[in-house]
């Protein structure tokens, strides 16, 4: 009887993981490019580099590139493999970066694809290139960026200190977004400047394609409705004439709400604010002087949240889940959010004597 268990238990000792592969014997994958041109997809790939300089003991260059090209994205990336004297692992990827050519068109494509490959987990970074190739900028690297994957992961991840322009998703996130009828995704965009790459703003989708693009201004307004800034600097002047400038950090003192109420869109946002720079130098001491500034920070907040929900109405782009939130409360959809009028209530606390105010707007 003894016997028989030891038999039963020797296999145990013996049997290794089935697809475990030496490190060495494998090319990691960090980063991904993908391109359109005459309807092909042109696919890059960024492979860690493991080899070692005699001398230095070191990689002489921390990655290198392969190339790919395939009528369907399978084909392209598959052509990349073969051209890797090793065993291409993507388990590993951080970053995937879309042209603009590929966000208005082939979204779909993509997300058919990823979903279903095994061998790429969804935890990605997904960002769209502007105003160059996405193989452009996965290439773009420097001594203090060897990495461009690593850099545009930190980059993102990073982005907290003034107007957070960056969302922090994966590409899981954002095809979650993407699929849902009554959701529209969003991802990070980012451009080539000089011999550095940098965050640009945020891309918004409809119905699998690109529906706008936000800029940074626009981007960290969007942060502050979805709650997810830490802080939102307004410059205006406080004297158009003189040209002097008053400057306010604006911080959620409650979360920001988008509601349907009496045929229009509510913004309800309850937020503080300090005084961070007054050229005008204004007497808070002073009672008159509330209703000067009242004037001024209605005037800006009005026109970047107010415009912001307009030009998304226009591109009948819903990254604000609009129509989500409403079916939540009502189950059912609310199908012409993109029509209605916006009215805006906002109230701020300034860090400043107390100062209170609130604004209500009907647009």
């Amino acid at each position: 009887m003894k016997k028989l268990i030891l038999l039963l238990i020797i296999p145990f000792f013996l049997t290794g993981c089935f697809d475990y592969k030496e490190l060495n014997t494998r090319a990691i994958v960090s980063g991904i490019a993908i391109d359109l041109k005459d309807d092909e997809f042109l696919v890059t790939i960024e492979i860690l580099n493991s080899k070692k300089s005699d001398s230095e003991k070191e990689s002489t260059n921390k990655t290198y590139y392969i190339d790919g090209k395939g009528a369907t994205l399978s084909e392209a990336i598959q052509e990349c493999n073969l051209r890797v004297a090793k065993d291409a692992y993507y388990s590993h990827l951080k970053v995937m970066i879309v042209s603009e050519e590929v966000a208005k068109e082939k979204m779909e494509h993509i997300l058919d694809y990823l979903l279903r490959e095994p061998n790429i987990r969804n935890i990605f970074i997904p960002v769209m290139a502007l105003e160059s190739d996405a193989s452009e900028i996965l290439k773009t690297v420097s001594t203090s960026n060897p990495v461009s994957s690593e850099a545009i992961q930190s980059i993102i991840e990073s982005n907290k200190q003034g107007n957070q322009i960056a969302l922090n998703l994966d590409f899981e996130t954002f095809a979650d977004a993407l699929v849902d009828s009554r959701k529209d995704a969003v991802m990070n965009t980012i451009k080539k400047e000089e011999d550095h790459i940098a965050l640009s703003g945020i891309a918004a989708f409809h119905n699998y394609k690109l529906a706008t693009i936000l800029d940074e201004k626009e981007s960290s307004i969007f942060n502050v409705l979805q709650n997810e800034s830490q802080n939102h600097t307004i410059s205006t002047y406080c004297n158009e004439l003189e040209k002097k400038w008053i400057n306010i950090d604006l911080y959620h003192n409650k979360d920001t709400s988008i509601e349907y109420e009496n045929g229009a869109l509510k913004v309800k946002s309850d937020l503080k604010a300090s005084i961070i720079n007054d050229e005008c130098h204004f007497d808070f001491r002073d009672p008159k002087v509330y209703k000067t500034v009242e004037e001024i920070f209605t005037k800006v907040i009005d026109n970047e949240m107010g415009n912001l929900i307009k030009k998304l109405q226009k591109n009948y782009s819903d990254i604000l889940k609009i129509n989500d939130s409403y079916y939540k409360k009502n189950r059912k959809d609310l199908a012409n959010w993109y029509e209605l009028d916006i009215k805006l209530e906002t109230n701020i606390d300034v860090n400043k004597n107390g100062l209170i105010f609130k604004v209500t707007h009907d647009k």
